[in-house]
């Protein structure tokens, strides 16, 4: 339903889906000890932490080493009043871009998260 990120501030189609969710699988749920709907932070291997957190959908849709999420939520822009803050962007955790020497496409698959279970930014909300 969304296209870019320019649809999530849709009104109709924020009826549909009005945040993304983290898909994980039930394995790696177990293990972390994470809970279907729990908010998460997501930490890629540069320190990037997302700026918001991301409920999880514990899900056996996903491959146990790996982790999915729509495009386009998480907007740090106030003005974008039904996407501001809601999920997180994948945008923001994507740092390493590869690109083919010989046909210059890119690669942004090459990206790493972990999740962190309680609010990494909480001193910056208590200042």
């Amino acid at each position: 339903m969304h296209t870019f990120s320019r649809t999530t501030n849709n009104p109709n189609l924020d009826d549909l889906m009005d945040e993304n969710k983290l898909w994980v699988n039930p394995r790696v749920a177990e293990i972390w000890g994470i809970e279907n709907g729990q908010k998460v932070w997501l930490k890629n291997q540069d320190d990037v932490v997302s700026s918001f957190p991301i409920k999880v959908r514990v899900t056996e849709r996903i491959r146990w080493d790996s982790v999915y999420m729509v495009h386009g939520f998480g907007h740090k822009e106030k003005r974008l009043s039904r996407s501001y803050g809601k999920g997180a962007s994948d945008s923001e955790l994507v740092t390493h871009v590869m690109t083919d020497p010989v046909m210059g496409g890119t690669g942004m698959r090459g990206n790493f998260v972990t999740f962190l279970l309680g609010n990494p930014k909480k001193e910056e909300v208590e200042s």
